[in-house]
């Protein structure tokens, strides 16, 4: 007879359904997970609200830690009752993987799978199977923050390809999770970093959590962010997907200065880049999604030794029965991490 879980479906848009899928079976580089921590996502809260496209049901769920409840035969790095964050795997002999840029690999992210007819990455659930070299070993570190691991390792992948280094200087639009990940991650690069958002109680979140200057959004935003770095920034990080955010970021850059293309738009809303303008002053503009799976290690040992705290951009936990509750509480007012603790 199969086993069976418990495991939160997005079945619709505003719709969530608590169903029972079948336990997953562990191959020979597997690892089960019991989940003990999921965070919702901004992803999987743009797929129940319906501004991300996907075909439901979905069974979401990346952002997890658990503890090891079985590994497969060829599991080596890490035991039974190991308490671990999960991150992207990655097969190691791509040439993606073999250059150390595994974020390409033609096998990478976070081991989606079919569960009981439902697609997803499946932590929204009471366990996951992942594979073995996708977990790290998180120490006594509280669940709901190493869960928080794999949105951190974007913020540091973010602030490694930029080359944010001690003495630069950045400006985050958008104060949101994301937006303050990155912030943090740079604030301990050693950069003087300023925030930009519309709302000023998340403006003031920032400030408690380091920021060195706030800016409320404006129409002569660009005119201050210059004024208080002397000209401009080093960095610009997108953490809001618009034109507007895009054009701002932008024009704030000083010579050879990067913009990150941080959050993805919806609607998609394209935007200018002047080439004499780039070419003239050297500027540049990187992408970032997800992260390599370094980046999810330093993310994970930041955490587990108590370098970060993130405790407070976690706003709420509720258990697996009460998703619906969840993610109602992520989409109907501005909000950091809610959680589910399965």
């Amino acid at each position: 007879m199969t086993q069976m879980m418990k495991a939160a479906a997005i079945a619709g848009i505003n719709k969530i359904e608590v169903v029972d899928v079948p336990m997953p079976e562990i191959g020979p580089r597997d690892v089960l997970l019991k989940i003990k921590s999921a965070g919702l996502c901004t992803w999987e809260q743009r797929i129940y609200t319906g501004q991300a496209k996907a075909e439901y049901p979905l069974l979401g769920g990346h952002e997890n830690a658990g503890e090891i409840a079985a590994i497969g035969e060829l599991v080596t790095n890490v035991k039974v009752g190991d308490r671990v964050t999960m991150g992207s795997s990655a097969c190691g002999t791509c040439r993606a993987c073999l250059r150390g840029e595994d974020k390409g690999c033609v096998e990478h992210f976070l081991n989606f799978s079919l569960k009981g007819g439902f697609y997803g990455p499946g932590g929204f659930a009471e366990y996951k199977v992942h594979r073995s070299d996708g977990v790290f070993n998180v120490g006594d570190a509280p669940w709901d923050q190493a869960a928080l691991a794999e949105p951190l390792s974007c913020a540091i992948h973010a602030a490694r390809l930029l080359g944010a280094q001690l003495g630069d200087t950045a400006v985050v639009f958008g104060a949101g999770t994301m937006g303050l990940l990155n912030m943090m991650v740079l604030k301990m690069s050693g950069l003087r970093v300023g925030v930009v958002d519309v709302n000023e109680g998340r403006l003031a979140k920032a400030k408690a959590l380091g920021a060195d200057v706030i800016l409320k959004s404006g129409p002569d935003i660009r005119e201050r962010v210059k004024a208080a770095f002397l000209g401009g920034v080093d960095y610009s990080i997108a953490a809001y997907g618009s034109e507007e955010v895009n054009q701002d970021a932008l024009d704030v850059l000083n010579a050879r200065g990067k913009i990150c293309l941080f959050a993805s738009a919806h609607p998609v809303t394209p935007f200018s880049i002047d080439p004499n303008l780039m070419h003239n002053r050297e500027t540049s503009a990187v992408g970032v999604v997800s992260a390599d799976r370094r980046d999810h290690a330093v993310a994970t040992n930041l955490i587990a030794t108590g370098q970060i705290d993130l405790s407070p951009i976690i706003d709420a936990t509720f258990p697996i029965l009460d998703a619906a509750e969840a993610f109602h509480r992520a989409t109907s007012a501005p909000s950091y991490r809610v959680m589910l603790n399965p």
